[in-house]
């Protein structure tokens, strides 16, 4: 076997299944790469050798005792930190979390159980799922492997960096404004915000329940395909509608999100792509979706009012941290004052509009594409002044593209396009279709990914 730690998840589980290695001898790789390198990457918040290597000894036990291992046998997968784990204490990264393990797993970790994967630990993440960059985590910020200046992106940026860096093969994180996407974006992986209701969310803490999602993340679209199907709950590939063929698709280029206001090593890559899908027969168009850059500030107003009920008792306990505080006074003021209403209608108003104009552009296209961020991955603890604070092109707000699809209910894939030639950072394109069509992003994504590779 080449190195364990950079080999897909298909090919291990394969590889497990036939005997030609055992889970412990992979689960031993991955725990020797976390030695490696975390100790200054800060992707995981809580990994128990003892324990990982217990979950890889029972996959090898099942194979030995003759039993058909499932489609992650022995492939070690990390979970983000607000997801329930049997006998583990969910934090949220939250200095306000309690000591009380979890009584049972959540469905997406049953999942995984069945489908025989090795779970890993638990992946650093901003506390409580509110942030884009793990420094709000109550552990040590996570830093990119690509550069341990840069940011990993969040919230599930522990996550996206155990998967770049080889400390897991797939991992398992939460997407309410592109928590998922951002940081696969800024570390050079692939991540996906499913269909809403495709992935069940029943033992994951929520943060906006309407817009909360599970996703998976892995280094190829095949890997995240596999993870994906594990987690609906299908572990064949029957459990996806039929993807369609690539040639037969239209792409739509979203004008307001590919243009200048992204940097010019993102709108390189973002072109390199355009040019691939091209060759590939692909039939490309522009459309239009005025609302668009308007989206982030609505999604803020949104997610900061939805998430006071769900988070008030983390706050109550007087431990929560500064910004999960700001964040839930907001959402009182917001819904506790004739000018907060207003300004939650505006941005219902934002979002209604959002979803025609997206809708009547899927009437024209089966795709939308766009870079999935304006910017590669910014400085970790870069100090910006207010007027940088309001500008994409300043990078803190690195999710203004990637709320869109939350905001109007669509699946969305981050896809690596190449390294920016301005700084080396990654940069990933974004494709999003209709509800139901996450089959198709796969395919399409596969298909870029391949094409960019040779």
């Amino acid at each position: 076997m080449p190195d364990l730690t950079r080999t897909s998840a298909g090919r291990l589980a394969a590889a497990v299944r036939r005997g030609e290695t055992t889970a412990v001898e992979v689960a031993e790789a991955h725990l020797r790469a976390v030695a490696a390198s975390d100790g200054d990457l800060h992707a995981f918040v809580d990994l128990d050798a003892e324990r990982v290597l217990a979950g890889a000894s029972a996959v090898d036990a099942r194979r030995s005792a003759g039993h058909r291992l499932g489609p992650l046998a022995g492939v070690p997968v990390s979970v983000k930190d607000n997801v329930d784990v049997a006998g583990e204490v969910t934090a949220c990264c939250s200095p306000a979390a309690g000591v009380v393990p979890a009584v049972r797993d959540a469905r997406v970790v049953a999942a995984l159980r069945a489908a025989d994967a090795v779970l890993l630990g638990r992946t650093n993440m901003d506390e409580l799922a509110m942030g884009a960059s793990t420094r709000t985590s109550r552990a040590l910020a996570t830093r990119n492997p690509h550069d341990r200046r840069r940011s990993p992106g969040g919230s599930s940026g522990g996550a996206a960096v155990c998967v770049a860096a080889g400390m897991a093969t797939l991992a398992v994180g939460t997407d309410t404004g592109g928590s998922v996407r951002e940081p696969a974006s800024q570390c050079g992986v692939v991540g996906m915000a499913p269909s809403p209701g495709l992935v069940p969310l029943d033992g994951v803490v929520p943060f906006a329940p309407r817009l909360d999602r599970v996703g998976p993340l892995g280094r190829s679209v095949a890997d995240v395909r596999r993870l994906l199907h594990v987690l609906a709950g299908s572990p064949g590939p029957g459990g996806l509608p039929r993807p369609r063929d690539v040639r037969s698709l239209r792409v739509g280029i979203l004008d307001e999100l590919s243009g200048q206001v992204n940097q010019p090593g993102v709108l390189r890559c973002f072109d390199g792509v355009l040019d691939v899908l091209v060759d590939l027969g692909v039939d490309v168009v522009r459309v239009l979706v005025p609302e668009g850059p308007r989206g982030l500030a609505a999604y803020m107003s949104l997610t900061s009012a939805a998430c006071v009920p769900v988070l008030e008792p983390w706050v109550a306990t007087g431990r929560a941290g500064e910004e999960v505080v700001r964040r839930v006074a907001l959402g009182r003021e917001l819904l506790g004052t004739v000018a907060g209403q207003a300004e939650l209608d505006r941005a219902e108003g934002v979002r209604r509009r959002l979803r025609l104009q997206v809708a009547r552009a899927l009437q024209h296209c089966d795709v939308l594409l766009s870079p999935t961020m304006p910017t590669t991955a910014p400085l970790l603890f870069g100090e910006l002044s207010a007027e940088e604070l309001a500008d994409p092109m300043a990078a803190p707000y690195t999710d203004c593209w990637t709320v869109v699809a939350n905001l109007t209910g669509l699946p969305a894939l981050s896809v690596p396009a190449g390294p920016s030639r301005t700084d080396g950072m990654p940069v990933g394109v974004m494709l999003t279709g209709a509800a139901g069509s996450d089959a198709t992003l796969l395919r399409l994504g596969a298909s870029v990914e391949a094409a960019l590779a040779r």
